[in-house]
């Protein structure tokens, strides 16, 4: 089931946090980023998953079974867990292990699937676990799904909370954490819990702090689509002084755009309010091997992404081998069409008041095909392509999955100043 929430970790500088005193819940020692290269949107892939993994026990120095706690991502789907189930398996390999060894569960099983605040949540127990020195039980736990068997493993679910044991005196508890998202974007997170040095007889001497890289950064690629302008080459053009017959216009689809405050506080008119605006978004059928459905119902930003990455790399000339290692980061404001399926679900709620107060008296069948008309009017329902077509995240994912980008693939939300902060 779906569930709500958020969670917040505060990240410091180990030296950072104890020379400040602070209570450190656990240490961060690998994180594994990665993005499948097959599969679709919606169904997971191994190998993408094995990456990432493998990617933070190489920056923790680990071994797989150093770890006592695997707080999966547990998806929940037939699908998404024996793939899941699949990839610690062929992480930890066929020996080297006892059985029973590593404990594995879910927060989804106490607090639902919290979608994209699902990370946070198994982080957040994790680390609860780690300060209570106790192995949680997985609840509704009674038997694994089709095609995942424990008796060839080192996993086991908990049914009831275990005293968690460190394995020798003075060793530190470790735990993993999973978290793949749509699109096929893997997390994979190693933590150990902090147990401070001994005092030393020498004076206590911390690493300097971090400074910051002054090693330039290369730009070897763009793309560019500008308003009406198309193509990097386009842009180029419009800003060495071409094309000035190209006149700015109203907007035709910010309805509600001319009254808005900040017009009014300009002192324009709704007349006044004009720019260069993208006039259409369009793709030859099988361009980006997107069913035509879904791209009839996607949100028209994810199409121009695809566009403009697939200019930069182009531009790039970057390909193959190139791209396994390569990351996607975009910079996203909100689209506020993405809003409209909120209001087409109140239009229910408020439809009974808004009729009184147009003095129209109405029968339940009258109201409910009204309710039918307003909705229509205000929008398109939420159907499997949309739900997909309106997620943030999805804007990278499409990217990664269609030019076969192998990195880290994300979205970051700062308004206008997106494109700046991905860059960063």
């Amino acid at each position: 089931v779906v569930g709500e929430g958020s969670g917040m970790f505060l990240l410091k500088r180990t030296e950072d946090a104890v020379r400040d005193g602070d209570h450190i819940y656990a240490v961060i020692r690998g994180i594994g980023l990665s993005n499948d290269l097959g599969g679709s949107l919606l169904a997971p892939a191994s190998e993408g998953q094995l990456r990432a993994m493998r990617a933070a026990y190489q920056q923790a120095g680990w071994n797989p079974t150093d770890v006592d706690l695997i707080e999966c991502h547990a998806t929940g789907t037939p699908v998404g867990d024996a793939v899941e189930f699949a990839s610690l398996k062929s992480l930890w390999g066929d020996n080297g292990w006892k059985r029973k060894q590593c404990v594995i569960g879910s927060v989804k099983s106490n607090i639902g699937h919290l979608l994209t605040a699902a990370g946070s949540a198994a982080l957040t127990k994790v680390l609860l676990s780690m300060k209570a020195q106790t192995l949680p039980p997985t609840a509704n736990f009674k038997q694994p799904a089709k095609g995942i068997t424990f008796d060839n493993s080192p996993f086991h679910i908990l049914s009831e909370p275990s005293p968690w044991n460190p394995r020798k005196e003075g060793t530190p508890r470790r735990a993993a954490v999973s978290a793949f998202g749509f699109g096929g974007i893997n997390a994979h997170l190693l933590i150990e819990e902090w147990i401070p040095p001994q005092p030393s007889k020498s004076s206590v001497a911390f690493p300097p702090s971090f400074q910051r890289s002054s090693q330039p950064i290369a730009i070897v690629g763009m793309g560019a689509h500008f308003g009406p302008w198309s193509s990097l080459k386009e842009v180029q053009q419009r800003m060495l002084g071409a094309d000035t017959d190209t006149a700015a216009s109203q907007p035709d689809r910010w309805w509600g755009a001319e009254n808005s405050r900040w017009l009014k506080e300009s002192g324009l008119n709704g007349d006044s309010f004009k720019g260069y605006f993208v006039p259409e978004a369009c793709a030859v059928p099988g361009e980006f091997r997107i069913p035509p459905k879904e791209l009839e119902e996607m949100l028209p930003r994810q199409l121009l992404m695809l566009q403009v990455a697939d200019q930069a790399l182009q531009d790039a000339a970057l390909k193959g081998e190139d791209l396994l290692f390569t990351g996607v980061f975009i910079g996203n404001g909100l689209d506020l069409n993405a809003t409209g399926f909120s209001f087409r679900w109140a239009i229910q709620r408020l439809a009974r008041k808004w009729a009184k107060q147009l003095g129209r008296s109405l029968s339940d069948d009258e109201l409910d095909r009204w309710i039918a008309e307003l909705r229509e009017s205000a929008g398109p329902p939420l159907t499997a392509n949309r739900v997909m077509g309106a997620l943030g995240s999805i804007v990278a994912s499409r990217v990664a999955k269609e030019f076969r980008i192998g990195g880290p693939s994300f979205t970051l939300s700062s308004e206008e100043n997106s494109g700046l902060r991905a860059l960063e």
